[in-house]
């Protein structure tokens, strides 16, 4: 059975694991459930929660995604979105889980790829990725989608969004800026802005197919001018966040969410969420 981690008040748990999606699901365009699973892995130098893995530098990186094939293995999801990895940390990586599908969405320094780096020392670049249980069919330009966020705080590191179109609905990710006391009401504006183009480019991508965006807002709804900007990010969607600023929103029925403690790996609980 699998072992919930935390459940969020008032959701009940489904106990069914989610499994790959049948002809019929496929011919229809959606799957009865799907199960995505989000965190947000912090493994570069760059992540301020860097510092508080244990061991050498040298191991951390490596460490987190073994931590993460453990958690993937165990709640048993159909989409894994994660954000703050590095490219090079996908080598293998789906084939551990047992995936055939994956997209790597590239964060920005200026005009150039933002290269993992810092006390890490190196591991390719900064960014987000969705992995599938299926591949992703051709033209990939058709079905794979990856957008610079019109709106920045800076250009020091140009926020992306990124999506996957599969048979069962379009999923998405995307990890905005930090909201921090310094410039607090800009940075407030900014964050609330990539949001509301994070699902505007989705619903646009995805057509009349369902959404699901995962990832990592910088938006806490218990901060109310922070809920605020989540409330009109997700207007017209269902959504569910960890109690924290992960937040999954989509056309689709939540029919149950959990959540698992990531530490010492990563100040980010994972967070799943069974959908209809």
């Amino acid at each position: 059975m699998l072992n919930p981690g935390r459940l969020l008040p008032g959701l009940a748990l489904l106990l069914p694991l989610v499994g790959a999606p049948s002809a019929a699901a496929e011919e229809n365009g959606a799957e009865s459930t799907v199960r995505v699973l989000q965190m947000n892995l912090c493994n570069s130098g760059f992540a301020g929660c860097w510092a508080g893995k244990p061991g050498d530098d040298a191991r951390k990186a490596e460490r987190t995604i073994a931590r993460a094939v453990e958690e993937i293995l165990r709640v048993k999801p159909q989409v894994v979105t994660l954000n703050e990895i590095c490219s090079d940390d996908l080598k293998g990586l789906k084939e551990r889980i047992r995936f055939q599908g994956d997209s790597f969405f590239k964060v920005y320094k200026g005009d150039d790829p933002y290269r993992c780096g810092g006390k890490r020392g190196g591991g390719g670049i900064y960014g987000s990725a969705i992995l599938t249980r299926e591949p992703l069919r051709k033209p990939y330009s058709t079905y794979r989608f990856e957008r610079v966020l019109t709106v920045q705080y800076d250009r020091k590191e140009r926020r992306v969004m990124g999506c996957r179109k599969m048979p069962w609905g379009t999923v998405c990710t995307a990890h905005t800026n930090q909201i921090k006391d310094d410039d607090y009401r800009k940075r407030l504006t900014v964050t609330g802005a990539q949001c509301r183009e994070v699902m505007r480019e989705a619903r646009r991508f995805a057509g009349t197919g369902p959404i699901i965006v995962a990832g990592d807002l910088n938006l806490d709804g218990d901060k109310s001018d922070q809920r605020a900007k989540l409330d009109e990010c997700t207007a017209g969607y269902a959504s569910r966040s960890d109690g924290g600023v992960q937040h999954v929103i989509t056309t689709k029925r939540f029919a149950g969410t959990g959540s698992t403690d990531m530490s010492p790996w990563t100040d980010h609980d994972s967070f799943w969420a069974n959908l209809q």
